[in-house]
Parts: C-alpha cells; structure tokens; sequence
C-alpha cells in the first residue's frame, strides 16, 4: 500500500461513499414516475443509476420506466421538490463513518465533501446524520458549471481549503471519482462498496478499502 503521508486534507464522495442514499433516492424518483404513470425502479436498479447528478438519475430512470428521457430537464424541477422535502428519511451512514471521521477530525485532518449532489440536499444529509460537524467545505454538482468527473470541483474545494492539489486525498466509491482526483492532481482512494458501474479494482485508484474505517491505517498509521 503507498505512502499517502503528507496529506493535510480529505475530501470525500458523498452518496455510495459516506452515506447510503439508494432508498431515499428510489423514492423520490418513483414519485415522479407514479406522476407521470409509468412504471416504478427497483432497488437494485436505482443503484446503477446513482453517481452521475441528479439529471442523468432523471434520465436514466424515465429510460428504465420507457418514459421520455429527453424530458430529463424538464422533470428534474419536481424531482428535486420532491426528494429535498427530506433527502435523509431512509438515507444512512456506512459503517464507521461517524467515528472514523471523528478520529480524523481530531487529528486536525481538513475534511470536504464533494459531490455530484445538489449542494442543498448535500447539506441537509450531512446535517440529519450528525457529519456537518466535520466538514469545511461542501462543494456540489449544482455549485459550479461542470461536475466530476470534470476537476474543477475538487479544484475548487482544494481553494476553499486553501491547500495545494497534492497536499490532498480524494476518497470516492465510482470511477469519476479516481479520475477527477487524477485531473486535479490529487491522489485517490476507492472504497469497494457503493453504487460504481465497473469494479472498484479496475479503477486504478491509488488505495482500495473495504470498509470506511480502513482509511485511519493509510493516513495515520
């Protein structure tokens, strides 16, 4: 396993990686598709349609309902009414999160998340889980023009840390994860559960963990 040392931030993926999100998500998408009458997602199903933003959840799921996925934008309006009512009813912590990231917290490690989530929504999960407490900075899919895998919001939290690209490690559970963490200069960590779309192992990350808490042994020990 390498080296991580000097790492003097952490940034994180939310949903798949701190928090489990697929049954609140599954929810309000088969709210929307009960209003527009068509057919309800899965559970399995919503998984391989979490990870890219809430529009192309909105896509996929009107895809997978043989609805009208060119009317993803003009839905995406009532979808977020609709989940952002209470986007953390159903929605949990993976193991070990609260206390690794207290561990972390205390050992005086910068903490962000950076998400393709609204930034709205991201905030009000972190705040019903008890996270909000851990983190500086919360950057969203829907606080800049471009989304991961794009750079530009790792990069923009690594300005709002105001620490260099290099000095930070990127933990996400999808591919675009790895490779915005690439883009933007930072090393990466994957985490092999979550809702990817190829196995973690492929992903060429710079560590892979099985559970959250695996984290504390490549950056302190």
């Amino acid at each position: 396993m390498p080296d991580f040392f000097p790492v003097q931030a952490i940034i994180f993926d939310l949903d798949g990686t701190l928090v489990d999100s697929a049954e609140d998500l599954q929810a309000a998408l088969n709210q929307l598709l009960s209003e527009l009458r068509l057919c309800s997602i899965g559970a399995e199903e919503i998984k391989a349609m979490i990870g890219d933003g809430v529009p192309k959840l909105v896509e996929r799921g009107l895809a997978a309902a043989n609805g009208d996925p060119e009317k993803a934008d003009v839905w995406v309006p009532r979808f977020l009414e609709i989940y952002q009512q209470n986007p953390a009813a159903l929605t949990r912590c993976y193991p070990d999160v609260r206390e690794t990231l207290g561990m972390l917290h205390r050992r005086k490690f910068k903490l962000g998340v950076v998400t393709n989530k609204p930034a709205r929504a991201a905030r009000q999960i972190l705040e019903s889980l008890l996270l909000s407490q851990f983190f500086s900075v919360v950057v969203g899919g829907d606080t800049l023009q471009e989304r991961k895998p794009h750079p530009a919001p790792l990069l923009e939290a690594a300005r709002q840390l105001d620490l260099e690209p290099g000095q930070i490690l990127m933990v996400g559970d999808n591919m675009h994860d790895v490779k915005a963490a690439r883009a933007a200069g930072m090393r990466c960590v994957a985490v092999s559960y979550g809702y990817h779309h190829q196995p973690p192992s492929e992903f060429n990350a710079d560590g892979l963990i099985d559970r959250f808490g695996d984290l504390l042994a490549l950056v302190m020990d």
